[in-house]
């Protein structure tokens, strides 16, 4: 999963607990997929929300484009949720 650095830094003080990285990594590891998929932070995704994080699966944008907002107050756990859909 990419999460565009810039957004995770704009947001940095509106998040509740850990920084946004440490509580995606530490839910993929709670769901046993730590080794297999990863929390990469990468440039910005030209999707610049005001009140979230924006973020990309690598297979999604290669073909489609598509991005996802985490929105501030949303529960991180909705994005590992989001990721498990690869199927």
């Amino acid at each position: 999963m990419f999460v565009c650095s810039k957004c995770m830094k704009r947001q940095k003080d509106e998040w509740r607990g850990p920084p946004l990285r440490k509580q995606l990594k530490q839910a993929l590891k709670a769901r046993g997929l730590g080794k297999r998929l990863r929390v990469v932070p990468c440039g910005c995704l030209d999707l610049c929300p005001k009140h979230g994080v924006t973020m990309a699966r690598g297979s999604e944008l290669r073909d489609a484009g598509k991005l996802r907002v985490l929105r501030n107050g949303d529960d991180p756990r909705t994005a590992i949720d989001w990721l498990s859909d690869l199927g």
